[in-house]
């Protein structure tokens, strides 16, 4: 009997391992996937941005 409650033991371990890596592995990917996608994003955002703001004279932007 003591046996059975520790394959029983072990196996429930090993399964909730294999669940918390597969969770955390999906996790990992999606937060991946956003974060180049938001950085595209942005990217596109201020190539938008400088390309309608006017320069001066010398050809710097008002930041510069």
């Amino acid at each position: 009997m003591l046996m059975i409650m520790t394959i029983y033991t072990s196996l429930k371990t090993a399964m909730r391992l294999v669940i918390y890596l597969v969770l955390g592995g999906l996790v990992l990917f999606v937060r991946r996937h956003n974060r180049k996608k938001s950085r595209h994003e942005m990217d596109e955002q201020t190539k938008k941005f400088v390309a309608k703001t006017k320069t001066d004279e010398n050809g710097k932007y008002p930041w510069e």
